[in-house]
């Protein structure tokens, strides 16, 4: 077993754990109740250059597991949004995704 299995294997028992209860609104369809990792202050910079300008912002992060309750089942489009603790949050940019958890900058 690689470790990619290992995390994918784990992956479900930390967003059950330790994430937080969000749910994800997407374009189409019902949604979707989920737990998700939320980051605030962080230091964003700027896509598609090398600069000293830096920005902080807003990330999300959540399981792409198809788990009930867990994940979300795909990357996000821009516009789509995540409600979290009564705030809504609109997904800009995806800042990763390696298959098994997306990270996104939000506002």
């Amino acid at each position: 077993m690689g470790l990619r299995a290992v995390f994918a294997a784990a992956m479900p028992g930390m967003f059950t754990a330790a994430g937080e209860d969000a749910v994800f609104t997407p374009a189409t369809g019902a949604p979707i109740d989920c737990k998700i990792f939320i980051d605030f202050n962080v230091d964003l910079q700027p896509a598609g250059m090398n600069s000293q300008v830096w920005q902080q912002g807003t990330t999300i992060e959540a399981s792409l597991s198809t788990e009930t309750g867990i994940g979300i089942g795909r990357e996000p489009d821009r516009g789509e949004t995540f409600t979290y603790d009564g705030v809504v949050y609109t997904v800009q940019a995806i800042l990763a995704n390696d298959g098994l958890t997306v990270k996104m900058v939000v506002t």
